[in-house]
């Protein structure tokens, strides 16, 4: 099933949104309710941007851009690097003007036609992917540069400064303190004047594996803490799933799904979604009345004609078993999980994920159980 989050859906049969809070965001969830109604419109939106386009010379970056953010949410933006996630950023910062469109926070236009109201009076704030930290600054003036004397004085910056456990650091410089420090300085002096929205581009990049979860983690909490929405702009799946509320893929500057993570994960639109958030097996089939015929088994499928169907790793369970019709090529032990490769008599490669428990060998016959799939039309 597709969800369109927009304010305003044109169809017969849409689904409203209400968002009451729940135990990842308690200010935001999402339930879903019929309504033969064609206008549903949102109550707590904070930004809205409508058909943003943004072009450098003759290269489309964005084309058609629409999202929706709620007050309080975390929102991604996830893509591959060159899809257009940093410049939309910067559009909803203002840093850069788009070429058409509209934007709106709390439903009033901060960029039109008309309209363009500078970045220092959107109340967004922004923490840059190689965090533009002023060298020649301490931990703490780099903090209180975007604070008055009075804010200062009032203990803004000493607030900001404890919240994001950086005191003992306040009189050492940037390039004095590691990466995960000067993100930690970044997002103080993002959250010291008290935007209502937060800009990540990219922010755990340049992190190591464990300091980036750590780091995830502080940041979500402090957005919460705060009751700061947050933008976040990622090529990395995983922290996309795990922090995120909603998540909008991108590809060619053009948003293709926005749904919550799990809606994206188990049910992408099409075969580009379904990559950008895993690696599943992506099979050719063809369906009619209802069932898809395909190489490892025939589906139940939504749609007639030509498919893709798309088979995640986990939903493939695998036995041993001296009379299977597949022979394991490769078995990727990671602690957790096992990825399993096997072979199917066509020579087709497919992978799937088991307990640790289980042991497999190249050359073991075994058999297949697919839990669950998913179909989309290849045109798509």
């Amino acid at each position: 099933m597709v969800f369109c989050f927009r304010s305003t859906l044109y169809t017969s049969c849409i689904f409203c949104l209400y968002i009451v809070g729940n135990k990842r965001n308690p200010y935001l969830y999402i339930k879903y309710k019929e309504f033969n109604s064609l206008n549903m419109v949102f109550d707590n939106l904070i930004i809205r941007a409508r058909s943003l386009s943004k072009s450098y010379g003759s290269e489309d970056v964005l084309t058609d851009f629409n999202i929706d953010i709620w007050y309080g949410s975390i929102f991604g933006i996830l893509g591959v690097s060159g899809s257009g996630k940093t410049t939309a950023l910067r559009l909803l910062a203002g840093f850069e003007n788009p070429d058409q469109g509209i934007i709106e926070m709390h439903n009033k236009v901060i960029f039109d036609e008309k309209t363009n109201l500078p970045p220092e009076k959107r109340k967004i704030g922004m923490v840059f992917q190689d965090y533009a930290l002023f060298p020649h600054l301490t931990v703490e003036k780099n903090i209180a540069f975007g604070l008055s004397k009075e804010e200062i004085k009032n203990g803004r910056l000493d607030e900001v400064i404890g919240m994001t456990n950086l005191s003992s650091y306040r009189k050492k410089f940037p390039q004095d303190i590691s990466g995960g420090q000067q993100q930690r300085v970044a997002l103080a002096r993002a959250l010291a004047p008290k935007p209502e929205v937060v800009l990540l581009d990219e922010p755990f990049t340049s992190l190591d594996a464990q300091m980036a979860r750590d780091l995830r983690e502080e940041v979500v909490s402090l957005l919460r803490a705060t009751k700061t929405t947050g933008i976040i702009v990622t090529h990395d799946q995983e922290e996309a799933l795990s922090v995120c509320d909603i998540v909008s893929v991108l590809e060619k500057g053009k948003v293709i799904q926005s749904a919550t993570p799990q809606e994206i994960y188990l049910n992408p639109i099409s075969q580009t979604v379904a990559n950008s958030v895993g690696d599943p097996n992506i099979i050719k089939g063809i369906s009619t009345n209802g069932r898809v015929k395909t190489s490892l088994g025939t589906f139940n499928s939504a749609y007639d004609g030509e498919l893709d169907v798309s088979i995640r790793p986990e939903c493939i369970e695998v036995n041993l078993d001296s009379n299977g019709d597949y022979v394991v090529k490769e078995c990727i032990f990671y602690g957790h999980d096992q990825v399993i490769s096997f072979e199917n008599k066509n020579g087709e490669i497919f992978r799937a994920r088991s307990l640790p428990s289980m042991i497999f060998e190249p050359g073991d016959q075994v058999c297949i159980d697919v839990t669950e799939v998913t179909t989309f039309p290849s045109k798509l």
